[in-house]
């Protein structure tokens, strides 16, 4: 007798429910999943035993195998009778990566949320997350009518870029071009409100200026909701608004509103996540990520349990990554230009592929002349993605995609990243604008590259070069502060990077170029320091903040119209922010709840709250501007402040290049508030007193500095302006802000106009200010050439901070003050 053995283990997954056995037992895996990793085992086993704890964070280093967990915890939970089970990845490209490797193990998937093998628990269901999260979902919205699709488990991958698509997902975009008659209604129906907060912003509203960013104060907002309610009802069946109007409906009253020149943004303080019923229901909840340093925001965005997120499952070392060298050539040797990092670059991109991670098109057009291919579509990215996977493709530019792509082995080895990614949205933009340098902000902002750096290193087998350009990723690994946010093992590399570095001080870019070398040919020392330098790594404990919690129980509690709770668990999340930029930005948010319940205390509240965050919303009362004049001469000023910001000599020759990059003039509206918040910071280098009155108070110029002897400068910023000629609108504003200096300050002070544009030529019926000067594009490179040539100066004696020493190098190279204004800038013509 001959029996057939194929007809045995084939049909259904293996039950086992743990996991490990049921990996060792799966018939058809593909040759390539012969063994579990330790990470994946170790994770595993930890998931197993605490398996009944609703919200559960799995922690793995980039490429360390996060989808095979996930996919085998889902199995898991079938197994058990705790299904059905969803696996959501953070995008289409993403899942249909899941679905592949769920096949080559062996597991049953469909990327069907009807299918009966889904609905009855016998299959895994992967989707992307915006197929699960929208307003027309097929899983049933909570409180809609229709039926809620059950669903027992849901592992998350990826959860930090799922986070944003959940944010994207539950704002609604009322574009100025697609919804004209809606927009300029609801434009009009805000218009003496915002015209209260800031003149001159909403002016450029209406003649859409790309850097205004208004937000609707929330008393307006309440008063005109029934308003605002009838003319976004009429859209709900518009093609973008029905995927986020039934998300945001039932929570209008407490959502924010932006405005910008593109549009109307409206969106919740956080998601209301349990409108999604299936997620709000699910018995296990599982959230893998590799880069969330804070999981804070699993707490705010996914209402997860902070108890249980507090104690993510980790491997017992975080060394189990590939090796990384993380170079910033520019802050190695200042000699070295940006297109000289190009040329090396796409001399690298003969031999092996190179990716470079663009913000913007504006910065992938400096790489047109090297690159094989520059993709910025999904579409685009997705082919790319795959050539480079398949072949030897040479160098390829990606256009604001920093997550969400794997380029394992020879995909990438040598990853550049040219630039910070840029922030788009009204609500992100005016975040930006009011958090600034907070540690939220800049929490941000390293874990966005983070994500970035890892695209290049996806197993312990990879190996890729990472290079920095610009002076702000240099900054960001330079200083101390900062290296200490990224997670345990991007940071062991970072500080074995830095020994590397130092090294190469002052070395010009052939040299670099030879370590480089070193490293894609595998160097045998090399191999074996690298891996040395990550023996130590491991996890930290997870930091939940004290503000996460208390915050999301007072959205959730005025989402259900219960005011008085909301704003007692907002004034616990007030009282426990530790940054007083933060605080002043949570103030707001509470005065928004008391708005409901007592009128006046909110606006009390937004008076407190102004005095850690001017950057928030003003009172209906308004501001009085607070008058500025110098405590001590500017050498003592100047030394004062540089002491406090730089504690090394690497730090403030970074911290003087960002500065300086920030004031380059850029036909970029939208980069304007950077340049303004810039040119404050400018005033204090230079020993000045500074102020930003406009954002303030409403009023007043961009910026004005008190430089000593009663002497100001009124500083009107058009940085981002494009013409050749300076419009009457702009010169009209610089005598608006001249006459706000006259009605703020005595007789005894004096003050210079000063018109920050790219010329000086007027337009014909304009007519400037009498003394008015102007600091071009030209005049203002001599400036930042000075304050270079001081500071690098000062920084090789290592004496920043003595009076006396700023006072020699502010002598020799024209930065004292007196006549200051007129050494670096021109007469209008």
């Amino acid at each position: 007798m001959v029996i057939d053995f194929s007809t045995f283990g084939s049909g259904p997954a293996p039950t086992p429910s743990d996991p490990r056995v049921l990996f060792d037992a799966l018939p058809g895996r593909a040759a390539r999943y012969e063994f579990l990793r330790d990470p994946q085992g170790q994770v595993l086993q930890t998931w197993y035993d605490r398996r009944p704890e609703k919200d559960l964070v799995i922690k793995l280093n980039t490429g360390g195998g996060k989808t095979v967990v996930g996919l085998l915890i889902c199995q898991s939970s079938l197994n058990e009778g705790e299904g059905p089970a969803l696996y959501l990845a953070p995008d289409p490209y993403l899942a249909s990566q899941a679905m592949e490797q769920a096949i080559e193990l062996g597991l049953e998937v469909t990327d069907d949320p009807r299918s009966a093998r889904f609905t009855g628990g016998e299959a895994i269901c992967v989707l992307s997350l915006n197929r699960f999260v929208n307003g027309k979902s097929v899983f049933g919205l909570q409180g809609d009518g229709r039926p809620v699709v059950d669903v027992g488990t849901i592992v998350v991958d990826d959860a930090h870029a799922a986070l944003a698509t959940v944010r994207e997902k539950f704002t609604l975009t009322v574009s100025r071009e697609q919804h004209e008659d809606a927009f300029a209604g609801l434009l009009d129906l805000f218009a003496d409100d915002l015209r209260q907060q800031s003149e001159i912003t909403y002016q450029g509203l209406t003649t859409q200026d790309y850097s205004a960013v208004a937000t609707v104060p929330f008393w307006a907002w309440t008063r005109r909701i029934a308003d605002v309610a009838a003319i976004l009802n009429k859209l709900r069946d518009d093609d973008d608004l029905q995927w986020s109007w039934p998300l945001i409906k039932d929570v209008l009253p407490i959502c924010r509103a932006v405005f910008t020149a593109d549009g109307l943004e409206v969106q919740p303080p956080y998601p209301p996540i349990n409108k999604i019923a299936s997620f709000a229901r699910a018995r296990r909840r599982v959230h893998l990520t590799a880069t969330l340093a804070d999981d804070s925001v699993l707490v705010t965005d996914f209402a997860a349990n902070p108890e249980t997120v507090g104690a993510p499952i980790t491997p017992t070392s975080a060394g189990y990554l590939g090796d990384r060298l993380i170079l910033a050539p520019q802050d190695i040797s200042a000699s070295i230009k940006e297109t000289a990092v190009r040329e090396m670059a796409a001399k690298l991109a003969e031999r092996v592929n190179v990716v470079v991670l663009v913000p913007s098109h504006r910065k992938a057009s400096a790489w047109v002349e090297h690159a094989q291919i520059t993709a910025s579509k999904s579409e685009q990215i997705g082919a790319a993605v795959a050539r480079l996977r398949k072949d030897h493709v040479g160098l390829v530019v990606l256009v604001n995609k920093y997550d969400g792509i794997d380029l394992p082995r020879k995909a990438c080895e040598v990853l550049v990243m040219d630039g910070l990614p840029q922030v788009y949205g009204g609500q992100t933009r005016r975040e930006a604008i009011v958090l600034g340098d907070s540690d939220d902000m800049v929490n941000r902002q390293l874990q966005r590259i983070e994500q970035g750096m890892g695209r290049g290193v996806r197993s312990v087998n990879d190996h890729c070069v990472v290079l920095l350009m610009g002076p702000h990723l240099s900054q960001l690994i330079a200083s101390p502060r900062y290296r200490s946010r990224f997670s345990p093992a991007t940071r062991a590399q970072i500080e074995f990077s830095r020994q590397i570095a130092a090294k190469l001080v002052g070395q010009p870019l052939e040299q670099i170029e030879g370590v480089i070398a070193q490293v894609l040919g595998r160097d045998p020392n090399w191999v074996a320091a690298a891996r040395g330098a990550l023996a130590e790594a491991t996890y930290p404990k997870s930091t939940i903040s004290a503000v996460a919690a208390p915050a999301r129980r007072a959205f959730e509690q005025a989402s259900l119209g219960q005011y008085a709770q909301a704003v007692t668990h907002m004034s616990e999340a007030v009282a426990a922010a530790k940054d007083l930029t933060e605080r002043g930005y949570l103030q707001e948010q509470l005065a928004a709840y008391q708005h409901f319940t007592d009128a006046p205390k909110a606006q009390q509240t937004l008076v407190k709250a102004l005095a850690y965050n001017p950057a928030i919303l003003r009172p209906i009362e308004g501001v009085n501007p607070t008058k500025i004049k110098p405590a001590d001469t500017q050498a003592v000023l100047a030394a004062g402040f540089l002491a406090n910001t730089y504690a090394d000599r690497n730090e403030f020759l970074v911290g003087i290049d960002v500065l300086l990059d920030e004031l380059v003039y850029r036909p970029d509206q939208k980069q304007v508030p950077i340049f303004e918040r810039a040119l404050e910071r400018l005033g204090y280098h230079l020993g000045f007193e500074a102020q930003r009155p406009e954002r303030v108070t409403g009023s007043g110029p961009d910026v004005l500095w008190a430089i000593g002897g009663l002497k100001y400068l009124v500083l009107e910023a058009k940085s981002g302006a494009s013409s050749d000629k300076i419009w009457r609108s702009d010169v009209a504003q610089l005598a608006h802000s001249m006459s706000w200096f006259q009605d703020t300050y005595d007789q005894s002070c004096s003050a210079t106009a000063v018109l920050l544009h790219r010329v000086n030529t007027l337009e014909h019926n304009a007519a400037a200010p009498p003394g008015t000067r102007i600091i071009t594009s030209g005049t203002m490179a001599q400036l930042g050439d000075a304050v270079r040539k001081a500071m690098v100066a000062l920084a090789d004696a290592g004496n920043w901070s003595d009076p006396e020493a700023i006072t020699t190098q502010f002598r020799a190279h024209r930065l004292l003050a007196e006549g200051l204004a007129q050494r670096f800038s021109v007469s209008p013509r």
